[in-house]
């Protein structure tokens, strides 16, 4: 969310589509984190919750960004997707902090 601030010192067209990056990569990993914690009753299930779950994840990411690109006609797909990493990444320096 600091990165879409800080593109809003560059331009409100920036700061929109990191805004859609934040969206994009928080939205669908908030959904799979809150099924991941139902859980599952047998492991083989789990494995496949997770794995189904990923790849769900991954293709929500895409559609989101696609959605972006039809309903904002002045994106700016290097803010979009410097946005998409850094969110990325604080999940990765999280995991790792906690």
């Amino acid at each position: 969310m600091a990165v879409c601030l800080l593109m809003l010192l560059v331009s409100p067209f920036h700061a929109q589509s990191a805004a859609w990056g934040f969206v994009a990569v928080a939205l669908p990993s908030t959904l799979f984190a809150a099924r991941l914690a139902l859980g599952s009753k047998t492991p083989m299930g789990g494995t496949f919750v997770f794995l189904a779950g990923e790849f769900l994840k991954v293709g929500a990411t895409i559609a989101i960004m696609f959605v972006a690109s039809q309903v904002d006609p002045n994106i700016v797909w290097w803010s979009l997707i410097l946005t998409a990493v850094v969110t990325l990444k604080s999940y990765f320096l999280a995991f790792f902090l906690r």
